[in-house]
């Protein structure tokens, strides 16, 4: 076994977490370890299929497959020190995964990488760990589904933006480069693309892509229709979203993130142009699952409410998208 190995450890094993996993497993520097739940049977004996249309059909074995993060403190002496430790599970109750996930994070080592929807997800981390611990906060435009227990398909949609969350030094921005190179390094056969963020530019990406959640997520979910199918249902959907996203806009400038108003027709001109998208929360939905309604609307309305921003749009979507969550029974995956 190669002493110099990269010891990453991955949680979250849906179709996000698989893409990912399979990016890591091809560069040759890493050793990987993936947490995966509920298809974890699947995971453990067959591995990974994915069928990607950027990447081809390939089926590959991270390193290790455990169930749970406690498999971790079974035999303490023999888990590795890891690295990085990447979360690409859904952003639902981040305080608790974020506490979860002590086993695997070494102070003043482990580096925390954090794929997920969301604005704020970094902040539970750094209040639990050292400041040497790292995080890197990405951005992801990854078009994947998982429709059976480790099979996953991948659609062209394949962008990766990566910044440093506080607080900035030298030793992470040379994590950052590192993580980097692990995605696209000339030493992997299938490299992602990756766009480095400086933190202002972060935040800002990060509001761009909630604003994009914010409308298609919650719209395609309550009504049940992919985007374009709802942008046609009829001549009020379109004045609609773009009520909802400016409604979000007028939000991020309150709390200090200067959107362009531009931004609401790119993004619409943008989602005409990809066809009949389904979303990850309607999916979450008719799977029973539980969906990421905080952190992708409820950030934003909570956040209207404490500087005063009137949003009725989105305080409507956001009481009816709760309603409908509650109705899916709400099943949190055992971690």
């Amino acid at each position: 076994m190669s002493e110099n190995k990269i010891e990453v450890l991955l949680f979250g094993l849906g179709a996000i977490g698989s893409f990912y996993a399979f990016i890591l497993r091809n560069s040759p520097r890493v050793r990987l370890t993936v947490v995966a739940r509920s298809n974890y049977a699947a995971v453990k004996e067959h591995g990974i299929l994915l069928k990607s249309a950027n990447h081809g059909e390939h089926r590959f074995h991270p390193d290790h497959v455990i169930s749970s993060l406690s498999d971790l403190l079974i035999s303490p002496g023999a888990s590795p020190v890891f690295d990085y430790v990447v979360c690409t599970n859904k952003a639902i109750d981040i305080d608790s995964v974020a506490r979860s996930l002590a086993p695997a994070i070494t102070a003043a080592k482990t580096t925390i990488v954090i794929i997920q929807n969301g604005v704020g997800n970094e902040a539970p981390f750094r209040r639990l760990y050292d400041s040497g611990n790292e995080i890197l906060s990405c951005v992801t435009w990854v078009g994947a589904n998982q429709p059976t227990p480790g099979t996953v398909t991948h659609t062209t949609s394949e962008a990766t933006q990566l910044g440093l969350f506080q607080p900035l030094t030298p030793r992470a921005q040379t994590l950052l480069e590192a993580f980097i190179g692990l995605l696209n390094g000339s030493d992997n056969p299938h490299p992602t693309p990756v766009t480095p963020l400086s933190p202002e530019d972060l935040q800002r990406t990060r509001w761009e892509k909630l604003m994009w959640n914010c409308a298609w997520n919650t719209l395609t979910t309550l009504t049940g229709l992919d985007c374009q199918a709802w942008l046609l249902s009829s001549e009020d959907a379109l004045p609609l979203t773009k009520r909802l996203m400016h409604e979000v806009v007028a939000v991020a400038r309150a709390e200090g993130v200067e959107l362009r108003g531009e931004l609401v027709d790119e993004q619409i001109t943008k989602m005409q142009g990809l066809g009949p998208v389904r979303t990850s929360m309607q999916t979450d939905r008719e799977m029973g699952r539980r969906m990421e309604v905080e952190v992708i609307i409820g950030t934003v309305v909570k956040g209207a409410r404490r500087v005063g921003v009137e949003i009725p749009v989105l305080e409507t979507v956001y009481a009816l998208i709760r309603a409908v969550d509650g109705l899916g029974g709400g099943r949190m995956e055992k971690m």
